[in-house]
C-alpha cells in the first residue's frame, strides 16, 4: 500500500506555545544531591515571601533563590549546629544574601509580618 498525500487542503500551521522563564526561582535539594524548582515568580517581593517560608526537603537540606536570567543566586541556606540552653545540638537555618536589595526585601517583609501579626500572640506586647 503506497502513502499518499492531500494535496488540496494545507498543512495545518505549527505553532509552538512557548513560556519565557520566569525571573526568579527557588531551588530545594534533594537527598540524591539533585536541585529541583519549587516555586518561581517574576515578583522579587513574592520571591523573598516564598524563600522565607519554604522548608527543605530534608534536614540540613539546601534552599536557593536564583535570578534565572542573570544567570545567579541571589540567596541561600546555611545550616549551623546550635546548641540552646536547654543543651541539645540541632540546626539552625542561616539566610545568605549574595544581593543587598534582596537582604533589605527580606528585612522590610520581616517587619510588615510582624507588624500585621496580632498582638495577642506576642506575650511581650501584652
Amino acid at each position: 500500500m503506497k502513502l499518499t498525500l492531500d494535496q488540496t487542503s494545507p498543512a495545518p500551521s505549527m505553532t509552538v506555545g512557548t513560556t519565557p522563564a520566569t525571573l526568579y526561582q527557588i531551588f530545594r535539594q534533594t537527598r540524591a544531591g539533585v536541585f529541583g524548582p519549587c516555586f518561581q515568580s517574576d515578583s522579587p517581593v513574592i520571591s523573598v515571601e516564598a524563600y522565607l517560608r519554604q522548608s527543605p526537603a530534608f534536614a540540613g537540606g539546601e534552599i536557593r533563590l536564583q535570578n534565572h536570567r542573570g544567570q545567579r543566586t541571589c540567596a541561600a541556606v546555611k545550616w549551623t549546629y546550635a546548641k540552646p540552653p536547654f543543651g541539645f545540638h540541632g540546626l539552625q537555618r542561616e539566610d545568605v544574601f549574595y544581593d543587598r536589595r534582596f537582604a533589605e526585601l527580606t528585612r522590610e517583609v520581616q517587619v510588615q509580618e510582624y507588624l500585621s501579626a496580632p498582638k495577642w500572640l506576642d506575650p511581650a506586647m501584652a
